[in-house]
Parts: C-alpha cells; sequence; structure tokens
C-alpha cells in the first residue's frame, strides 16, 4: 500500500528568486520509515529519499544535520535543503501540504508500528 502526491515546491535560486518544480511525494508501507521526493524539471528526475520521522519533525523545528534539512520558515512555508557533495539544493515547501501528506501515511502505518522487513530488503537489494 502507498501513499502518493504531486504538488509543486519553489526552487530557490542563489540569487533569491524562485521557480516552480514539479514534486511527488511518495510512501510505501514496505518501506515504512522513508518518504521518497522526486522532482522533475526541465526533463530531469532527481530522486531523494529521506525519513518520515525527519520530515515530521521539520515542520515544527529545525532538523536534519546531514544531507536533507527541514526548518519551518514561516506559518504557512518549510525550507527544504538537500546536500550533496557538490552543491545544496533549497526548497520552500507547502506547511500544510506536507503535513497533509505525512497524515495519510500515519493513516496508512501508524508512527510507532513500523516494521522492516530485512528479508525482504535483502531479496530487491540482492536481485
Amino acid at each position: 500500500m502507498r501513499v502518493a502526491s504531486r504538488t509543486v515546491f519553489d526552487f530557490v535560486r542563489p540569487n533569491g528568486s524562485t521557480a516552480p518544480v514539479e514534486t511527488e511525494l511518495l510512501y510505501r508501507s514496505e518501506d515504512p520509515f522513508a518518504v521518497t521526493m522526486k522532482f522533475r524539471s526541465g526533463g530531469s528526475v532527481a530522486t531523494w529519499v529521506m525519513g518520515r520521522d525527519l520530515l515530521a519533525e521539520g515542520v515544527s523545528r529545525r532538523t536534519g544535520d546531514g544531507d536533507v534539512r527541514l526548518r519551518p520558515h514561516s506559518g504557512r512555508v518549510l525550507v527544504l535543503e538537500l546536500v550533496s557533495d557538490r552543491h545544496m539544493t533549497v526548497f520552500r515547501v507547502p506547511a500544510g501540504t506536507l503535513r497533509k501528506f505525512l497524515d495519510a501515511t500515519w493513516r496508512l502505518v501508524p508512527a510507532g508500528t513500523e516494521r522492516f522487513d530485512a528479508d525482504a530488503f535483502l531479496s530487491t537489494v540482492l536481485r
């Protein structure tokens, strides 16, 4: 089972201007700790996988020490920073959209009931 949502995040350019980026949020009950985000722009797709708990915490306070960082910017907007070895990409995220998506994931797999099936994971990886 899964939860999917398509939305638009604002990519923040280094000069502060923004550009809309079509974004797909995906949560699968088979991988209950992770959320996949696919960013589509100019025919390219960039995929990032991040923790559902990190996203949940980032709605209300600054979180993330590594490649994914999220923090509230205003009541309606969050700032998502994705860090790679070459650059940092910054998005403005509609807080309500992320909250609604996370609520749907918790209805599918409530917090604290997540289970990781190591055998299923290994069979997928070793194919």
